[in-house]
């Protein structure tokens, strides 16, 4: 019975709060606020002030960067690029620690964390999964991995020279 009751206060908590969230929307999408009635002369001037102070604070970032270090775009992908292929190393060698220690335990916990296919998806993009026991090494995902990663490698490149 207090079961129950208890799944009865979660659902009607949930559907209160959604409730408030959908008038929350309407009331901000419907309503105009009374600022919206200002001239439009008030209006471009505020906004011309607002861009001299956006401007005062762009050439005083520009100012404080003077001095520093700024590495070209180049330098940033190949450090990415390094960093995603020593993840790749951090994860095959985890789980060949993994194996050696599962073989020298004979029993374990079967609801481990590091047992299960998913958490292996996750935490080395499919190129280690777990099959019959052992962790191997999937050259499939290995692949298509390497290719989206130099996919999003050109893609990189291609936003950071338009800036």
């Amino acid at each position: 019975m207090q079961k129950n009751r208890s799944s009865k206060q979660t659902f009607m908590f949930f559907l209160i709060y959604f409730a408030l969230l959908c008038c929350l929307i309407f009331a901000a999408v419907i309503l105009k606020p009374s600022f919206q009635q200002e001239q439009p002369s008030e209006v471009s001037s505020a906004f011309s002030r607002e861009l001299q102070i956006q401007k005062h604070k762009q050439e005083m970032k520009t100012a404080e960067y003077d001095g520093k270090w700024q590495p070209s775009n180049t330098f940033v992908i190949t450090a990415i690029s390094i960093g995603s292929c020593l993840d790749i190393i951090v994860v095959l060698l985890w789980a060949r620690h993994e194996n050696r220690k599962k073989q020298q335990v004979q029993f374990s916990n079967p609801d481990r964390l590091t047992n299960k296919k998913w958490f292996w998806y996750l935490v080395s993009m499919g190129i280690v999964l777990p099959k019959d026991g052992k962790l191997t090494f999937s050259l499939k995902n290995f692949i298509l991995t390497v290719f989206f990663l130099f996919l999003l490698k050109l893609w990189l490149f291609d936003q950071l020279e338009s800036i």
